[in-house]
């Protein structure tokens, strides 16, 4: 199923989800569904490049969504993951790679996840 507008208005209004989660470009329309943070066209490439067993990405508007999906983006948002990462010393700037096939990213991954399904 498509993202209904309004799980696109409380997603994208989520803070930190104005911006690309990896970079400073304005108004992301992707995501990092496995991280739960909206990205950039740019950085959806580099997400892409790095499997999808390490970032699952989605088109904001194009693509579908499963419940489960929405769910962690309804969780997740790229303030949380940004100050989770921060605080195991991977800032903004750590290149991608590095930093979402980091042990503290895929905690991270892994605790949204089971954030989302309720456990």
């Amino acid at each position: 199923m498509q993202m209904s507008p309004s799980d696109r208005a409380m997603i994208t209004s989520m803070p930190g989800n104005n911006v690309c989660a990896d970079c400073p470009t304005p108004k992301p329309d992707w995501a990092s569904v496995s991280m739960g943070t909206l990205i950039c066209l740019d950085c959806s490439g580099k997400h892409r490049s790095l499997g999808v067993h390490i970032s699952f990405v989605r088109s904001v508007a194009m693509d579908s969504w499963t419940p489960q999906q929405l769910q962690i983006m309804k969780r997740g948002g790229n303030n949380a993951c940004n100050a989770y990462l921060a605080s195991k010393g991977l800032s903004k700037s750590t290149p991608i790679k590095q930093k979402y096939e980091s042990d503290a990213a895929q905690l991270y991954k892994e605790v949204l996840k089971a954030r989302a399904e309720g456990r």
